[in-house]
């Protein structure tokens, strides 16, 4: 266990650079004239977490998160509206903000892994069934979801550009982050037994 919990640290230490982008992304509006989506709607979190469990390199990875990034982070995120100066900026934070997310969420993969080789038998029962919402309830941990949570909402509060920004963003952990990492991790215990 021993490794899990240095995983833990590193994607902990992941978190920081992830919540310091998207406050700064908060900064612009959500500026939809400069993505073109082509009409396809983001996929849901399962479909993204096999996709992005099988993707293998972070180009790929972030390529994956885009349209979800832009579909569901924005609007969670951002004001609505265009701003007229800055679209180069705004660029870059999503560049940020994108780079950021597909290397916390990667760390999943490796979680995936350790908690196979530490498999306690709750997990080892759960796999067996090849039931996805049997494995994700038990390599949920609610305590160290907290904690993660409780560091979220410490370092948003101290980079925010708005009041509303630190609870955007927990939010976006909340209901889109953690639980597209454990359904990665998932799709890691179930693709790999």
């Amino acid at each position: 266990m021993d490794a899990l919990f240095h995983l833990r640290d590193m994607i902990a230490s992941l978190d920081t650079p992830l919540v310091d982008d998207l406050c700064a992304r908060a900064r612009w509006r959500q500026n939809p004239a400069l993505y073109a989506l082509n009409g396809v709607p983001a996929p849901g979190l399962d479909a993204l977490a096999g996709q992005y469990a099988e993707s293998r390199t972070l180009a790929g990875r972030v390529h994956l998160l885009r349209s979800s990034y832009i579909q569901t982070l924005l609007p969670a995120l951002c004001e609505p509206g265009h701003d007229e100066d800055g679209r180069s900026a705004c660029l870059a934070a999503d560049a940020a903000c994108l780079n950021s997310l597909a290397r916390r969420l990667s760390l999943s993969i490796h979680v995936a892994t350790r908690k196979r080789e530490a498999i306690p038998e709750a997990l080892q029962a759960a796999i067996r069934t090849g039931d996805p919402a049997r494995v994700e309830q038990a390599i949920t941990n609610p305590s160290v979801e907290a904690d993660v949570l409780a560091r979220v909402a410490k370092r948003a509060q101290k980079n925010a550009p708005r009041t509303e920004t630190p609870g955007q963003i927990l939010a976006l952990y909340a209901e889109w982050i953690i639980p597209l990492s454990r359904k990665i991790q998932v799709h890691g215990l179930l693709d790999n037994p």
